[in-house]
């Protein structure tokens, strides 16, 4: 996972952004989220064990109510605050690269505001990077859904029916999005994420900032 060149391997926070420290970072953050994922898929299988073996039916009440908190609870958490930190890390990635270019080429790092179409737009404009190239496009579609979601998961944890209070066009946007993309569905009104979404959203990302860097 980190680089034998590397002096200190856990000290990648530190160190210049080369394909190395990037795939580093973001290795962090798969590593974590599939340790999460494994315990509470062993944690379902003994639940679903001890449930097929209750002598009554309180037990197995209670039981099943626990798969429950697995299913709508415990998977969510570590699933949103998987995307969530995951973002963050495109973002702060991003405007590095966006500051390694500008100063390699000695070209003004003037962005307006700070978040990914930002940098997008100065990584076009500036650089004339191809967003529609094969090795970018596929991975930017992903990224951009993920960027439709995360403001539902900031401020109301996927609750849309909260979230449309406040946001109507962008949740009726975002309901069809969901319904348009493998991994993602609605519980009533709550965004429900299954573990290849969120994988296959690390992949993108890693894969993503690989290519512009």
């Amino acid at each position: 996972m980190f680089s034998k060149k590397v002096i200190n391997p856990y000290d990648f926070l530190s160190h210049p952004l080369t394909p190395q420290t990037i795939r580093n970072r973001i290795g962090v953050v798969r590593s974590h989220f599939l340790s999460a994922e494994n315990l509470h898929h062993e944690d379902r299988l003994e639940l679903t064990r001890q449930i097929a073996q209750a002598p009554n039916g309180s037990i197995k009440e209670q039981l099943e109510l626990e798969l429950h908190f697995y299913d709508h609870f415990f998977d969510r958490i570590n699933r949103i605050s998987s995307l969530l930190i995951l973002y963050s890390l495109l973002e702060n990635l991003m405007a590095q690269i966006c500051k390694n270019k500008g100063e390699k080429h000695n070209v003004l790092v003037d962005i307006e505001a700070y978040g990914i179409l930002r940098f997008k737009a100065y990584l076009i404009n500036e650089f004339g990077l191809n967003f529609s190239s094969p090795e970018i496009e596929k991975h930017w579609a992903k990224i951009s859904t993920l960027n439709k979601l995360r403001n539902s998961l900031v401020h109301s944890e996927g609750d849309l029916e909260q979230y449309g209070k406040y946001s109507r066009a962008q949740c009726k946007k975002l309901k069809n999005t969901i319904n348009s993309t493998t991994g993602l569905s609605l519980y009533f009104n709550t965004v429900m994420i299954s573990k290849c979404y969120v994988m296959n959203n690390i992949n993108a990302i890693e894969e993503f900032l690989l290519a512009i860097n």
